[in-house]
């Protein structure tokens, strides 16, 4: 069965009978939300002592299968993104998970200099004093996206976002994209959206931007990357980089050294300590 076609109770029922072999007396399982996830904490945990294990379903079949399966065997954490959670006002307080320092992983690999500037220099030939420039401009493209989907998950507008792209109505001399075109896409795959009046979503997601969120905490890491793979298409030396080799160039600029200073890191290890269990490199 090929990974993909793994359901949630599959999953389930497999680390069911993992967690109660003898071999996993005193290890550690990592669960994470994707297989891309699994790319980059296989690296940053000691797979001596850990097992990182995708959970399918999204955060939160994660959360429940946590849930589940602690009360069998309590050296079980989940990894999700954080996605809005930091901008709220609510404490997020769910037993063994922890979230990302930034809206979600991606987004914690954008946030460091020296991860972005290294793509940069490779595809580019701008200064290093233009990168902090640089990549606010990505967040700009993407701000109106961003915050409609904020919005969505405030008030649950049911607009459905996969697999709608907008890397073709970017502007990069203004920085932005092409918000009615986008819209409409996106109402095109969403028959029962909550408002289709792009007016009366302008001035919510305007009343949201008001707020002034953090830009790491709302913005997505997938739509950042969408963004900066186009632009080191038409700007940069990269004609043909697919979106997906960019992320994983971030994936692998990004090592052991750069996680520990992650509050991730230090939650993690905290919660290692508490349970006598060793986790890190």
């Amino acid at each position: 069965m090929n990974q993909q076609d793994i359901s949630y109770q599959d999953k389930l029922n497999e680390l069911r009978l993992d967690i109660s072999h003898p071999n996993s007396r005193g290890r550690v399982f990592v669960f994470v939300e994707g297989e891309t996830d699994i790319r980059l904490f296989r690296k940053l945990f000691n797979l001596d002592n850990c097992k990182v294990e995708n959970i399918p379903g999204g955060k939160l079949k994660l959360e429940e299968c946590v849930g589940e399966l602690v009360p069998n065997h309590a050296l079980i954490i989940g990894i999700r993104d954080a996605d809005f959670t930091h901008l709220s006002t609510v404490p997020y307080t769910i037993p063994n998970i922890f979230l990302t320092d930034f809206h979600d992983i991606e987004m914690s690999l954008i946030a460091e200099d020296e991860v972005f500037s290294s793509i940069i220099f490779e595809f580019t030939k701008s200064p290093k004093q233009a990168h902090n420039v640089i990549r606010g401009n990505f967040f700009e493209i993407i701000k109106e996206i961003s915050l409609l989907k904020w919005l969505n998950d405030i008030e649950d507008l049911r607009i459905n976002f996969k697999k709608t792209g907008f890397q073709d109505i970017i502007s990069f001399t203004n920085n932005n994209i092409d918000f009615e075109e986008y819209y409409r896409r996106l109402l095109s795959k969403s028959p029962n959206a909550n408002i289709t009046d792009i007016a009366i979503v302008r001035s919510k997601i305007d009343a949201l931007k008001s707020s002034n969120p953090n830009a790491f905490q709302l913005s997505n890491g997938h739509d950042f990357i969408e963004a900066f793979s186009q632009f080191l298409r038409v700007k940069g030396t990269a004609n043909n980089v697919s979106n997906e080799f960019v992320a994983s160039i971030f994936r692998t600029n990004f090592g052991n050294d750069l996680f520990a200073k992650t509050l991730l890191y230090q939650n993690t290890k905290q919660w290692a300590d508490a349970n006598n269990c060793s986790i890190h490199l």
